[in-house]
């Protein structure tokens, strides 16, 4: 399993953090993550499309839903 940093904005407050998505090089399709976020600690939902070990897609949302 790999692991793939990305930046990403707060869906709340609206810093940048990096999070670390586990990545499968033999997986592709769609993933969910919850992320709290370093500076307000809300819960950030990440939905992303990985193809070929690589992620695409990224979509955040509300991740009290």
């Amino acid at each position: 399993m790999d692991s793939k940093y990305q930046t990403i904005t707060c869906y709340f407050c609206f810093e940048t953090f990096e999070v670390d998505l586990e990545v499968t090089e033999m997986f592709n399709g769609h993933n969910s993550e919850i992320y709290d976020c370093v500076v307000c600690c809300n819960p950030n939902k990440i939905d992303y499309e990985i193809y070929e070990g690589e992620v695409s897609n990224i979509v955040l949302s509300d991740g009290n839903e």
